[in-house]
């Protein structure tokens, strides 16, 4: 047996074994990503009272007039 014969072997294993770290990034990246996007509703969900309150201020000042 020649290298020849190993060297068609040896390429598929590094490819494998680099599709399966790369597989793995990727999974990472994409649970990292979901936690984040959890984290940002959470805080957009936190805002929303802040926004009315916001609303209601800024609507009974525009309903005081002024001479």
């Amino acid at each position: 047996m020649d290298v020849s014969w190993f060297a068609p072997v040896a390429v598929l294993l590094i490819g494998a074994v680099a599709a399966i770290v790369l597989v793995r990034k990727l999974a990472d990246a994409v649970e990292d990503l979901d936690v984040a996007q959890r984290r940002f509703r959470r805080i957009e969900h936190a805002l929303i009272p802040v926004r009315v309150e916001t609303r209601r201020t800024r609507a009974s000042i525009e309903r005081i007039h002024r001479r």
